[in-house]
């Protein structure tokens, strides 16, 4: 079976490839997902996100992009295990595009962060920026 490094930084434990975290860090995650969607998302989004229309459509999009942090990899020219899909279009502004595969994009977590920054200071430049790199990654491995 293929193996891949446990994501969570400093993390050097080996998993299987279809593992998100080691056994240590799964639960930690865990912990943080469900703590945010009780204090952060509204109980539609947390709906959403645990749907499982969203978890075969975020398994097929990480698979899709190969595990690779698409914004990383472009942009900073390091390669890093996605771990997280982000909505271009936020599901906040537009819920029909919640499960539309060329609204979605693999990412790690600190590029989603990144990316969330980046929002703030101008969404529409940041999300042509996404749908760019939707676009070369396709044109070089699809």
């Amino acid at each position: 079976m293929l193996k891949k490094i446990c994501p969570k930084l400093g993390c050097n434990k080996l998993i299987n490839f279809t593992d998100k975290y080691c056994d240590v860090h799964k639960n930690e995650q865990n912990l943080r997902y469900k703590e945010y969607d009780v204090n952060v998302r509204d109980k539609e989004s947390t709906e959403f996100y645990n749907s499982e229309a969203w978890t075969k459509t975020r398994a097929h999009v990480l698979t899709y992009y190969n595990d690779l942090d698409v914004y990383a990899y472009y942009e900073l020219e390091k390669i890093i295990a996605a771990n997280t899909v982000h909505h271009i279009i936020e599901i906040k502004d537009d819920r029909s595009k919640g499960l539309t595969l060329d609204n979605l994009i693999a990412v790690s977590s600190s590029s989603h962060s990144e990316i969330h920054r980046l929002y703030n200071k101008n969404k529409i430049k940041t999300q042509k920026l996404l749908k760019e790199l939707q676009k070369k990654f396709k044109n070089e491995f699809k």
